[in-house]
């Protein structure tokens, strides 16, 4: 698919905040939701989804095994999810993917403070 393409998918689709910068997309599942960026990787696109919480290696592992298409790593120090584009159809499963690697990421985080960091 072209970018152009994927912009309009994503369009489409109903996602928000959708912006094509440079060759890289980027949008949001909702209004309120973090920014994921689609990126071309040959001839596919990968959307990816990172959030600000180093996730523990048991936790990746049991994503990992619930969501085979839709993986998840730590890539420059932030938990990171990754799907493969194959088809505009996987824009519903990313959405749902998205959001709840969203949830699961803050309840990772909540998981590691400290008991003075915060409210």
């Amino acid at each position: 698919m072209t970018p152009d393409a994927v912009v309009d998918a994503l369009r489409a689709a109903g996602f928000a905040g959708v912006l094509l910068d440079g060759g890289q997309i980027f949008a949001r599942t909702h209004p309120t939701a973090p920014e994921f960026q689609a990126s071309q990787v040959g001839a596919t696109w990968h959307l990816t989804l990172s959030r600000p919480v180093r996730a523990p290696a048991a936790a990746l592992a049991a994503w990992n095994a619930d969501h085979p298409t839709s993986p998840a790593d730590i890539h420059r120090g932030e938990t990171r999810l990754t799907l493969i584009l194959a088809t505009p159809a996987a824009l519903t499963l990313w959405r749902a993917r998205a959001d709840h690697f969203t949830a699961q990421s803050q309840l990772w985080r909540r998981a590691q403070r400290q008991g003075d960091e915060g409210m």
